[in-house]
């Protein structure tokens, strides 16, 4: 009883016009808001679901520019399409995903969930964009910048016309003067001082492929990607069989 109590209070300092709309249209809505969601899943009102949902609540209250919330029970009907949407009846429960406003999963915790690991799982909007295009099985192919005046290195033009990689790729282009992205540069431990291009190729769920300097040519990013055995292409796919 005290742990059900606890959480009817945490769920009263959300917004009571989230309640009167399915808890989708209220993920919809902040993605459309340039919000961050962290959608909380459980079964049981016990001490875990309330230790959570005290965590989330303390962090959105912190970060209510750029985050929202929104808790859902896996047995309400009513949310079955979000349920099913993140497979929630299939992992260990209380679970948070954290959604960016573009619809990429930045985050996965199960059982219990820290502020560090919430804050983390807020990224730049070009980390996210990448996120987004692995997520769809896209290979992520990453050019950090000096200055947008700076032409994007010609090899990474070169694999967008080799035939193999059609439909494959996905270019995120960072630049070094745009602050807001400062944090992607530190992920990727690259300096924002950098006076040349550097390129990083990524394939799905999240395999960094190499790194590499602005005079890689189009034909060494290909070998890499048909080396991994990630591409997908038809040519390793024959080999395969």
């Amino acid at each position: 009883m005290r742990s059900l109590l606890g959480l009817i209070v945490i769920l009263a300092f959300l917004p009571v016009n989230g309640f009167a709309a399915k808890m989708t249209e209220r993920v919809e809505a902040a993605a459309k808001n340039g919000k961050y969601t962290y959608v909380m899943f459980y079964r049981a009102d016990n001490a875990a679901t309330e230790q959570m949902a005290n965590t989330i609540r303390s962090h959105v209250a912190e970060t209510r520019e750029k985050t929202t919330w929104a808790v859902v029970n896996i047995q309400d009907r009513a949310e079955s399409r979000l349920v099913k949407r993140f497979d929630a009846t299939r992992i260990p429960l209380p679970a948070v995903f954290s959604v960016a406003p573009n619809g990429a999963v930045t985050g996965v915790y199960r059982q219990r969930v820290s502020q560090e690991q919430l804050t983390n799982s807020m990224l730049t909007p070009m980390y996210s964009d990448m996120v987004k295009a692995l997520q769809s099985q896209k290979i992520a192919v990453v050019c950090l910048m000096p200055a947008t005046a700076m032409p994007i290195p010609t090899g990474v033009a070169q694999l967008h016309r080799d035939a193999d990689f059609k439909g494959k790729l996905h270019q995120v282009n960072v630049y070094a003067t745009d602050s807001s992205e400062a944090d992607f540069f530190n992920r990727m431990q690259v300096d924002r001082n950098l006076t040349t291009p550097v390129v990083m190729m990524f394939a799905p769920p999240g395999t960094h492929l190499g790194t590499f300097n602005a005079s890689v040519k189009g034909q060494e990013l290909a070998q890499e990607l048909h080396k991994s055995g990630k591409c997908n292409c038809t040519k390793c796919q024959k080999k395969k069989k």
